[in-house]
Parts: structure tokens; sequence; C-alpha cells
């Protein structure tokens, strides 16, 4: 099991993917996270930091991750034969969930409007 900050990081990864796919555009988390993106941005570049730093934009939304959830969410994208990024052995977990991966994933993840 990877350290609890690298599972908060990944446990967020994973729900932003799935909400991305489920959640209408309507939902209100769609409308908090650009302030997650604020915040982040301000944030030191380290795993236990950025795990910090979501916990407490998580609370302060009201967002509830449930990360039993979230791991057999992730272990039936990788059946389905999705990739989720993980250190390599040896690789240090800051080379893998970094803010950039993080801001990407967010980005990703919010509806974009129509033209």
């Amino acid at each position: 099991m990877p350290p609890e900050e690298i599972q908060i990081i990944e446990d967020f990864l994973t729900f932003l993917e799935n909400a991305r796919t489920t959640l209408p555009a309507t939902n209100s988390l769609w409308e908090h996270l650009p302030s997650f993106l604020s915040q982040l941005e301000t944030v030191e570049d380290s795993p236990l930091i950025l795990a910090l730093s979501i916990q407490s934009w998580c609370q302060e939304v009201e967002v509830n991750i449930d990360p039993k959830a979230m791991r057999q969410l992730r272990a039936s994208m990788v059946q389905k034969g999705k990739v989720i990024p993980t250190p390599a052995e040896g690789e240090k977990a800051s080379k893998v969930y970094n803010k950039a991966l993080i801001a990407e994933s967010v980005n990703n993840a919010i509806p974009k409007k129509p033209a």
C-alpha cells in the first residue's frame, strides 16, 4: 500500500476521472474546481503538501472521497486496460504526483463550455 499522501492524491485523481464521466455538467463540483486550481498555484510541489491541500479543499467544499470505492474503481479501470500513472520501481512519487499532473487532471475533468 502506498504512503498515505500518495493514496490521497491517487484517490483524488480517480475521483476526478470518474466525476468527469459520470457527473452532469451542472454539478456544483465543477464550480469549485477553479478555486482548487487557484489554491494549487501557491502550494509547495511535494506529495505530502499536495495531499494536505487536497484534503483541505475537499473539506472546504464538502467533497467526500471514499478511499475504498476509489481503489475498487482503479482496479476496474486497470481491468478495462486504462493506464494509471504510478511511480516506477525506485522512482520518487513526486515525479508522478506533482502539481502539473494534478492541475492537468483538474483541467481535463472540468466540462468544456460549448463555443
